[in-house]
């Protein structure tokens, strides 16, 4: 492995980084580099085993507090976030979904919109690792359409009584809630009549299934089947039927955070290569001697250190409160395009030993597809981009 420095001081994050943030990004490092054992993290992957061990170590640090309000037990803000997400996914793509799924986005969301006896009730436990959640949002008919959604909610009383199936669930085996978008009200849109709601998961009609995927084994991604599931009326996250407004709202932290996570686990793709590269000797010489391999190695770095300063760019402006949309959607598909061509790239450089399990290469290349279709695929990404550019046109 390369030294820490490569990885974690980059100077051209002196902008945007203080030197607490600098020296919280090392203790992250160092402390994964001694907790996130490779082989533990292949063995999770092979068996299509939760984590466990890792995510507890992570919790007993105090990480889950990280960017959520200091009165629920938070820490740091947006920075902090972005600045340690990026280490988290260079040593574990799996920690690095499941906490940005857990802290940025249910977390985030709940400090944002839901009641105060809501927040009492989850946020301390989260801040602590031990209150997980999923987001119920997509259904099988209505994946980049989500607004198109059919699970439905309706009021009986102090209930709300909710039935419909969601796929793609991250993370729902874990989740102790799942935040639920379900269509309370027939509007003129589709995107109105759309609330949020919070539902235990032991709740009598909840089944969770997992489902068979490419990548993603450690956190397993699940079919939530909801039959006349009754929570009450006070688990409403947010307004009753303005749920897609509230989504809309988290969108572009959410974004800057995947982006953040390509980044760090396409550098660990390319130190891998990197490494394997000038180990790997042919016809008498290095192979990073080889003008095809060099230069392949060239365009691999340099294509992740332009994701680095697209999310940090885009984090910058969300941590001021600047309006980043377009700025995030950039730094989705292009740090998660990135990570898919270092991974495809990188185990070209190793032949057939970047195909092996034996390596992380191969987890890599599969790790990476899913970043460009979760989270808004890069299609989307591109049209919200487009929508920027020429709204005048």
């Amino acid at each position: 492995m390369l030294s820490s420095h490569v990885h974690v001081n980059h100077r051209d994050l002196i902008p945007y980084l203080n030197d607490t943030q600098f020296e919280f990004r090392d203790s992250v490092n160092r402390f994964l580099e001694n907790h996130a054992n490779p082989e533990y993290i292949r063995e999770c992957d092979e068996n299509k085993a939760f984590p466990k061990q890792l995510i507890d170590a992570v919790a007993e640090q105090g990480w889950f507090a990280v960017s959520l309000p200091e009165e629920y037990g938070g820490i740091g803000g947006h920075m902090d976030m972005i600045a340690m997400l990026e280490i988290l996914g260079y040593h574990s793509v799996a920690l690095s979904r499941y906490w940005n799924m857990n802290v940025n986005m249910i977390g985030g969301a709940i400090a944002l919109f839901a009641s105060e006896d809501i927040k009492q009730m989850t946020l301390p436990g989260l801040a602590e690792g031990k209150t997980f959640f999923a987001f119920a949002l997509s259904e099988n008919g209505s994946g980049s359409d989500a607004a198109s959604l059919k699970t439905k909610g309706r009021i009986e009383g102090e209930e709300l009584v909710i039935n419909g199936t969601k796929n793609w669930i991250t993370g729902a085996l874990q989740a102790d809630y799942i935040l639920t978008a379900c269509r309370t009200q027939v509007g003129e849109s589709k995107h109105d009549g759309i609330s949020l709601v919070l539902i235990p998961a032991d709740t009598p009609g909840v089944s969770i299934s997992p489902i068979d995927m490419l990548g993603g084994h450690a956190i397993r991604t699940c079919e939530v089947n909801l039959v006349d599931v009754r929570v009450p009326k006070t688990y409403l996250v947010g307004d009753l039927h303005q749920g897609w407004k509230q989504v809309m709202s988290v969108l572009s932290k959410e974004r800057i955070a995947l982006g953040a996570m390509c980044v760090g686990a396409a550098q660990a793709a390319y130190d891998l290569s990197a490494n394997y590269a000038m180990d790997r000797h042919q016809f008498g010489r290095s192979i990073t001697k080889f003008q095809a391999v060099s230069h392949k190695l060239v365009d691999m770095q340099t294509s992740i250190e332009a994701s680095r300063l697209l999310v940090f760019r885009a984090a910058k402006l969300l941590e001021e409160g600047i309006p980043c949309s377009r700025e995030a959607s950039q730094a989705k598909y292009f740090a998660s395009d990135t990570y898919m061509k270092v991974a495809t790239d990188g185990l070209q450089v190793m032949g057939a030993n970047g195909y092996c399990t034996e390596y992380a290469m191969e987890r890599h290349f599969r790790e990476a597809k899913l970043f460009q279709i979760f989270g808004g695929t890069n299609e989307i990404q591109r049209n919200i981009i487009a929508g920027d550019l020429f709204s005048g046109a």
